[in-house]
């Protein structure tokens, strides 16, 4: 049967967004679950505490009253009240028991002063009864001379188990507070074990990765840091063998590549023909565009391997000067500059490593600044700056560049890997790249590396 079609003009009903996932802590679900099963065993103990209690405190309490019966069948005559008279209690006071004495006639002739006047328990024989509101025991003299009733109010026998119980409900109180306190403290010391791997983890550049240490830590947590360990150690294979093959594909692409430009240029020098000539000349120009782009990926392959992830002191001025004494032309044509301000403050890392990201930003901002944009090499405390006139970028092209094969004028030949090398340098050592465009005016463009103070 097909199914019906919505009708005109209504929105079909909403469908309801997929919900995140509710976060929640190991140690808190555990702190829970621990308080909770000390608990249930608690009241479980609790129960059958009663239960004993119960048991106990009803032998005792039987036991007195008899006993209690038994020492006033035995007391002497005086202590009654005159025959004929009306018994009379003992002053008031906390009693929890009371009896009645009569004679053999049925006569009450001693009572104590919450026993009631009539007889708690009509039932004249020996032994333990309940009766209305009374737990009586009936004693008789062995001649039928006396007749004892001794007893408790049921009520103040409950009494006594429910205050033992609430005690007992008091203390589970008590010990849950201190309990979850505990479990608190010994599951936080219990975690903080693995406080060393996540801080060697945290202080590791993006590219370490080495297998975490697992000496002296817990038995129970080494197959998780194996797991660990044998993640990175697959990650790390997988990225060595991507960086062998694009530096084993650059390096066998530049001996072909150079045959063939020599190929082309002879090409172009023994033909006659104007137009052959211009192909010759234009595929010269392909060929060295792809030896640079083979250049650069060997390059790039050399920086993801962690050439930057040595670690020397140097001298950011010195480096600045080196590699701007690279670009003889651009000196003399006075489209480069060195400046330098304040102290030259030494910075940790591969100078190697870092006079390429230099390199490449200079490149980049005499390439892409245009013929008559300036460029000047900043050099300041813990900051290397590479500042051109050029008209820059827009703002919003920013976030894309440095990444690979990305480009910021695609009027201008390039790669789009000579941020991306650059990029992955700072990181390698453990500093930033900021790029800033345009700058004050309406244009130009700023890239700089700076370096943590912390670790410069």
């Amino acid at each position: 049967m097909p199914e019906p079609s919505p009708t005109p003009g209504r929105n079909p009903a909403p469908v309801d967004a997929p919900t995140a996932p509710v976060s929640w802590t190991l140690q808190g679900r555990l702190r829970r679950r621990l308080l909770g099963w000390i608990g249930g065993l608690w009241l479980l103990g609790t129960m059958a505490a009663m239960g004993g209690i119960w048991y106990e405190t009803t032998e005792v309490l039987d036991s007195s009253l008899e006993e209690t019966a038994q020492m006033l069948l035995s007391a002497p005559a005086t202590v009654y009240a005159p025959k004929g008279e009306a018994p009379v209690g003992h002053p008031p006071h906390e009693e929890h028991v009371a009896y009645q004495v009569f004679d053999g006639e049925g006569t009450m002739r001693l009572r104590s002063h919450q026993a009631p006047r009539d007889a708690m328990d009509p039932d004249t024989s020996d032994g333990l009864r309940h009766s209305g509101p009374w737990h009586v025991f009936t004693l008789n003299a062995p001649d039928h001379s006396r007749r004892v009733l001794v007893a408790e109010t049921r009520a103040h026998r409950m009494e006594v188990l429910w205050a033992s119980a609430a005690w007992l409900l008091v203390a589970l109180v008590l010990v849950l507070v201190l309990a979850a306190l505990a479990i608190r403290w010994v599951l936080r010391s219990g975690f903080a074990t693995l406080d060393p791997s996540r801080h060697e983890l945290s202080r590791r550049p993006p590219h370490d990765l080495h297998p975490l240490d697992t000496h002296g830590l817990p038995h129970e947590l080494q197959p998780w840091l194996e797991t660990v360990n044998g993640l990175m150690a697959r990650v790390r294979g997988t990225i060595d063998a991507e960086r062998a093959f694009a530096a084993h594909t650059a390096h066998e692409l530049r001996t072909p590549l150079a045959a063939a430009r020599a190929q082309a240029q002879r090409l172009a020098s023994a033909s006659s023909d104007q137009s052959q000539r211009a192909h010759a000349n234009a595929l010269v120009r392909q060929l060295d565009r792809l030896t640079h782009l083979a250049t650069r990926l060997l390059q790039l392959a050399r920086i993801e391997s962690g050439v930057a992830l040595q670690r020397e002191p140097f001298d950011l001025t010195e480096l600045a000067a080196m590699v701007v004494d690279e670009f003889s032309d651009a000196l003399r044509h006075g489209r480069l500059a060195l400046q330098v301000h304040g102290d030259g403050a030494p910075v940790h890392g591969d100078i190697d490593a870092l006079g390429i990201a230099l390199r490449n930003l200079i490149d980049n901002a005499l390439k892409h600044g245009g013929e008559q944009a300036s460029v000047v090499v900043l050099v300041e405390p813990l900051r290397l700056s590479v500042i051109d006139s050029g008209p820059g970028v827009p703002a919003e092209s920013l976030p894309q560049l440095g990444s690979k094969f990305e480009r910021g004028n695609s009027a201008v030949e390039g790669t789009g890997l000579g941020l991306a090398m650059v990029r992955t340098i700072t990181q390698q050592s453990d500093a930033e790249l900021e790029l800033e465009s345009p700058l004050q005016g309406g244009g130009g463009f700023l890239a700089s590396i700076r370096f943590n103070p912390s670790r410069g």
